[in-house]
């Protein structure tokens, strides 16, 4: 090989760049700088394991913090399922109140004690009972120590063979015909109740604005609601949707008609009057009338006078320390929304599933069909039997029938209107 060959083979080399030492030297000293920087943080620390930790917890708290809108509105989702499928149940509220009929019955010897609150979940049951001193449960009742204190608990598990122990006397003198629960809220996965004809009749519903205007909604939507065995009367400024009457025209009209003491004998529906901001005289006239057992009022806002009061945060969560309520409200809307929804459809199949059972011999006059303004405050009327009530022909558990109470009074009536 020739000379000039292998000096043409040679790779030519060039000198480093300038520019490029440059960035190489002030990266080094960045990273210099920056671990010493980064050991004086760890030395004021405490060391790299406290370090670590720190580090560690605060990640933690910053992954939850993001996570928390999407965890709030998946629980939300889950509350609103939850609901719905117990407040849409056709046979919910006949279990709920014939569980506190029962109670309420098995509670009749006991001076001053009622039941008025129920925690309902699948498969268990909590009767809240007020009481000066709880008694002992009677069959199939029991207590629970992971219940609270003024608590009997049920397992509907067993609903066959507990239903037929579970007492069906009338109540004692004075007691009311039967009760009248609505939904409040979610609490652990149990719907819990309360009964508005248990306590003072006198309802209010305070704490923010927004949250306790959707509460109120949410209780008077379930009254309206057929078979809930309540009349309600809604009055101005409950609803902005709503076409109300003037809380004094309600008032006036209540004042003038004369008490009918054969109302409650025949198991008529309770009145149910739901306000807004009463004046002070309003609340006196309403508060008299509720000490008369006339109404029982739901209003919005503070009412002076004995009266239960459900306070409710900008978080949906509604408490009541002197009941031992503590529930989210937040997904009742909804779910009470959903169930005003089943109960349309299940209306306009019941004609349907009528016509096709019975063969049409002579025709007959249809009721005229009545638009509800809004959907979430009112619903189709139930139709209303002009005759003693038919015998009951299903075989389900005793559970799920109405109270015996309204069912006695019921057929004092139908003797009393035959005569």
């Amino acid at each position: 090989m020739s000379a000039g060959a292998a000096h043409g083979r040679l790779v030519a080399l060039g000198k480093p760049d300038e520019s490029m030492l440059i960035l190489v030297l002030v990266a080094v000293v960045v990273l210099l700088l920056f671990f010493l920087l980064l050991r004086h943080v760890v030395r004021k620390r405490g060391g790299w394991r406290r370090f670590r930790r720190s580090i560690a917890r605060e990640a933690a708290l910053t992954r939850r913090a993001f996570g928390e809108p999407l965890r709030a509105w998946r629980r939300h989702r889950r509350g609103v399922r939850a609901l719905a499928r117990q407040l849409g149940d056709p046979r919910g509220g006949l279990r709920v109140r014939r569980l506190l009929d029962a109670a309420g019955a098995a509670l009749g010897d006991v001076p001053g004690a009622f039941a008025y609150g129920l925690r309902l979940e699948p498969g268990w049951a909590e009767v809240q009972v007020a009481a000066r001193r709880l008694p002992e449960p009677p069959a199939p009742w029991e207590t629970d120590d992971e219940a609270g204190p003024q608590s009997w608990c049920l397992d509907l598990d067993r609903l066959e063979e507990t239903a037929a122990l579970l007492p069906e006397g009338p109540p004692r003198s004075g007691a009311r015909i039967r009760p009248l629960p609505v939904a409040v809220g979610l609490a652990a996965d149990a719907c819990v109740h309360l009964d508005l004809a248990a306590g003072p009749r006198m309802i209010t519903v305070e704490g923010d604005a927004a949250a306790r205007t959707h509460l109120l909604q949410a209780l008077a939507a379930q009254l309206d609601r057929p078979g809930s065995g309540a009349s309600v009367t809604v009055t101005d400024g409950v609803h902005p949707h709503y076409p109300a009457e003037r809380l004094d025209t309600v008032l006036r009209r209540l004042e003038n008609t004369p008490a009918d003491p054969t109302r409650e004998a025949v198991g008529a529906a309770t009145e149910v009057v739901v306000c807004a901001a009463p004046s002070r005289e309003q609340a006196r006239r309403l508060g008299a009338l509720a000490a008369s057992g006339t109404v029982v009022c739901l209003a919005d806002g503070p009412v002076p006078g004995h009266s239960w009061a459900l306070r409710v945060d900008a978080r949906g969560r509604v408490t009541a320390p002197e009941l031992g309520l503590h529930a989210d409200c937040a997904p009742l809307g909804r779910a009470v929304a959903a169930a005003v929804r089943a109960d349309r459809r299940r209306a306009r199949r019941a004609p349907q599933r009528h016509l096709r059972a019975e063969p049409a011999v002579e025709p007959r006059a249809q009721p005229q069909p009545w638009a509800p303004e809004h959907p979430e405050l009112t619903e189709e009327p139930a139709p209303t039997p002009t005759g003693p009530p038919p015998p009951r022909t299903d075989t389900g558990s005793p559970l799920l029938s109405e109270p015996a109470t309204a069912r006695s009074r019921s057929a004092e009536a139908s003797s009393t209107g035959g005569e």
